[in-house]
């Protein structure tokens, strides 16, 4: 999200879609603060794979893109979107979280399940992976407060689900089996590391100028392509060394981006200071 100066809320929306192979910006959409997250943002093709969060639990748009021959691994929110047992004319039987966790004795374990939309049906399967005694409890304690800060009570049912992560993947299990899904969700992490380097490197969630003036819309897509100069340098310079996801890293990219942030701001201060001397 980004703000204006002085504004509490959202200004604008940026919807971004980072390539996990190689950690760079694929796509950068911005919007106002009224449009929220969905796949219908990016240009995606057949044989594209991807890892979304909860906010992503939309069948209008999952449904659409599967079917066109893309894949997701998506962290599945049974309060959001509802999967089915099976799909017919009816919708079949939802899937009753409680007893299928229940079923699986607090181990790690695959649930074959049905993603519908309107005459669509997808086979998919939600893979469930039991958190620590530790981090459940936590999960609960916050499942608890955020209820009651909305003036509720937590149910069992929401209590229940709070000890279990649940993944939600199109990709069968002879591919990705539930060992491997929880290594790859593991690599969403790195998508937040991008955007924090993007906020703190280059302040991209920051404006000088409010959002009803044409000067906000130049500065932020100013520091956009900023940011995509400052990746493209740094994948000339140093390949993939900083960005491999499939051995050790020999070094990270926030020192290079920094260095090379600078680099271009010196440059760019040269040439106004050059200008100003020709006038």
């Amino acid at each position: 999200t980004v703000q204006e100066p002085g504004a509490k809320e959202t200004t604008y929306r940026l919807h971004v879609a980072i390539d996990l192979m190689n950690l760079t910006l694929r796509e950068v959409n911005v919007t106002t603060d009224k449009i929220g997250e969905s796949l219908d943002h990016y240009r995606l093709v057949a044989g594209d794979v991807v890892l979304i969060d909860r906010g992503y639990n939309q069948p209008k748009s999952l449904v659409p893109f599967i079917d066109r021959g893309g894949d997701v691994v998506l962290r599945y929110n049974p309060h959001s979107m509802t999967l089915y047992e099976r799909c017919d004319d009816s919708k079949g039987d939802k899937v009753d979280w409680e007893q299928r966790l229940r079923d699986l004795d607090g181990q790690a374990g695959a649930i074959p399940v049905y993603l519908c939309h309107e005459q669509n049906s997808i086979a998919g399967v939600v893979h469930a992976m039991p958190l620590p005694p530790e981090q459940a409890a936590q999960a609960r304690r916050k499942a608890k407060q955020r209820a009651c800060d909305k003036g509720r009570t937590a149910s069992q049912k929401t209590l229940s689900l709070s000890g279990w992560v649940l993944v939600f993947t199109s990709i069968p299990t002879s591919v990705l089996d539930t060992k491997a899904v929880t290594e790859l969700y593991r690599v969403r992490w790195q998508v937040e590391l991008v955007i924090k380097r993007l906020k703190s490197l280059l302040d991209i969630d920051r404006l000088r100028a409010r959002k009803d003036s044409k000067l906000a819309d130049v500065y932020l897509h100013g520091k956009l392509l900023f940011a995509a100069v400052t990746q493209q340098i740094a994948q000339r310079r140093f390949g993939r060394a900083t960005t491999r996801m499939d051995d050790d890293r020999s070094m990270t990219p926030w020192r290079l981006w920094r260095m090379i942030a600078d680099e271009i701001k010196g440059t760019l201060k040269a040439c106004f200071r050059g200008n100003e001397r020709f006038v």
